[in-house]
C-alpha cells in the first residue's frame, strides 16, 4: 500500500533537514509530498521574502506540494487565538505564490476549534489535515497518512526516517 506522506514545521530554520526527505525521495522516487509550512516562523522568518525559501520550492516543486501550517508558529497555538482568521489569512497572503489551487491547511500542534473548517472553507481551502487523516472539503478523506516534522524534535522527526521509511 502507497501511504500519503506530510510533513510539518517547514520553514526557512527547519529546511536544513530537508536532506533527508531528498534521500528518502532517491529511494522512493514516486513520493509526492505536503509540506505544511509556516508563513512567518516566530513573527521573523517570512518565507515570501527569502530567495532561500523560493530556491528550494523550485528545485522541489515537481514533487513536493505547499500546505499552510500556520503563521508563527508561537504560543498559544493560532486556532486557539481570538485573531486565528487574521492570522491565516496573513498566512495564505505569504504563501499564495507557493500554494496549489487545491491547498490544505494543518493547524500548528494539531490545535483546532469548531470554528476552524468554516472558517477554512470561507477562506478557500480544499480541505484540513488532523493527525493521521486529511479531511477534505468535498467530503474525501485520505487515511492513514504519514506524517512526520521536518526537524530533528517533536513526535516522528525526519531524521528519524530509518524507523518509518518502509511504511511509504
Amino acid at each position: 500500500m502507497t501511504m500519503f506522506v506530510t510533513t510539518d514545521d517547514v520553514c526557512l530554520e527547519n529546511l536544513r533537514f530537508f536532506h533527508y526527505w531528498d534521500k528518502i525521495k532517491m529511494m522512493k522516487p514516486n513520493l509526492k509530498l505536503i509540506a505544511f509550512t509556516i508563513a512567518n516562523y516566530k513573527d521573523e522568518q517570512n518565507v515570501a521574502e527569502s530567495k532561500e525559501f523560493k530556491s528550494w520550492f523550485d528545485a522541489h516543486r515537481s514533487w513536493v506540494e505547499i500546505g499552510v501550517h500556520g503563521y508563527d508558529h508561537l504560543f498559544l497555538p493560532e486556532q486557539e487565538r481570538d485573531d486565528a482568521e487574521e492570522l491565516v489569512m496573513k498566512s495564505l497572503e505569504i504563501l499564495k505564490n507557493f500554494l496549489p489551487e487545491n491547498h490544505l491547511y494543518r493547524p500548528p500542534g494539531f490545535q483546532r476549534t469548531i470554528q476552524t473548517e468554516p472558517m477554512l472553507k470561507r477562506l478557500g481551502f480544499g480541505g484540513i489535515a488532523y493527525q493521521a487523516r486529511i479531511k477534505m472539503f468535498d467530503g474525501r478523506v485520505i487515511e492513514p497518512i504519514l506524517n512526520t516534522h521536518c526537524c530533528d524534535r517533536d513526535f516522528n522527526p525526519v531524521t528519524e526516517w530509518r524507523e518509518w521509511i518502509n511504511l511509504i
